[in-house]
């Protein structure tokens, strides 16, 4: 599975985790046979999990400025500029997409995660927040999966998100650091 020692990409020397602590190699093989089927139909999956997440947690459309309407006393609408969603909710599913194709490299897989938790900073996106992102992602995992999304499944999809999630909390907990992965297998 990869490399064997675990490497931060990060200057400040933080300890890098490996995914292999997280997923067991069936549940790996169970993420990457799902996200073949999900994969076909990204525009569908990606409006399914963003259109739930506004549905559920409407306080996060503040997060969205450009594709959630204010209206003129400055508070949120339900008015959504669906085509503005669908291109950001693709690239959101395409990113989960590269995530999912660099498994067996967790060294670069957590410097890209790192770098995508930084990038979420300037987004005002705080590290709590990540975890109201599941229940929508379940959601559009059920629903583009139907009966292939077993338990067992979806156990695999939580807990990849789960590492995901700390992996981008550390870019969001340090979003000034320099990511350097010269420095890989030194750490």
């Amino acid at each position: 599975m990869g490399n064997t020692s675990a490497v931060s990409c990060l200057n400040d020397g933080a300890e890098g985790v490996h995914l292999n602590k997280y997923l067991t190699a069936r549940q790996l093989e169970l993420v990457q046979d799902t996200w073949d089927i999900m994969k076909t139909d990204l525009p569908t999956l990606g409006l399914t999990v963003f259109l739930k997440l506004f549905q559920t947690e409407p306080d996060l459309k503040r997060l969205f400025p450009k594709i959630v309407q204010m209206n003129d006393k400055n508070e949120l609408e339900w008015e959504v500029d669906r085509d503005m969603l669908q291109r950001h909710a693709v690239t959101v599913m395409e990113g989960l997409g590269a995530a999912v194709e660099s498994l067996d490299d967790s060294d670069f897989l957590n410097s890209v995660l790192v770098s995508i938790g930084q990038t979420h900073v300037k987004r005002h996106v705080k590290p709590a927040m990540l975890k109201r992102l599941w229940p929508s992602l379940n959601h559009g995992f059920q629903t583009m999966l139907g009966e292939v999304y077993t338990k067992e499944t979806m156990e695999a999809w939580r807990r990849l998100y789960t590492y995901i999630s700390s992996q981008m909390k550390r870019g969001m907990n340090d979003p000034d650091a320099k990511l350097s992965c010269d420095d890989v297998g030194t750490t």
